[in-house]
C-alpha cells in the first residue's frame, strides 16, 4: 500500500511541477491577485505531495537486512 501511494505522490508532484512551471514560464506577467493566490495553493499542494514522496521512499525503498 505504501508503495501505491508514493508512486501516485510522486506522479502528482511531478505534473503539478509541470503545472507551476508553465505558469511561471508564460503567464506570470498576467497573474492577477487570485491568479497570485491559485499559485500559491499549487506550491503548498506541490511541497505536500512531495513531502509525503519522501517520508514514503524512506519506508518504501529500505534495504533488505540479511542476517
Amino acid at each position: 500500500m505504501k508503495k501505491i501511494i508514493f508512486y501516485i505522490a510522486a506522479v502528482f508532484a511531478f505534473f503539478m511541477l509541470i503545472n507551476i512551471a508553465s505558469i511561471l514560464i508564460s503567464d506570470f506577467s498576467r497573474l492577477t491577485e487570485y491568479g497570485f493566490g491559485y499559485l500559491a495553493g499549487k506550491v503548498i499542494q506541490f511541497v505536500l505531495f512531495v513531502t509525503v514522496a519522501i517520508l514514503l521512499r524512506k519506508q518504501v525503498f529500505k534495504p533488505a537486512i540479511e542476517s
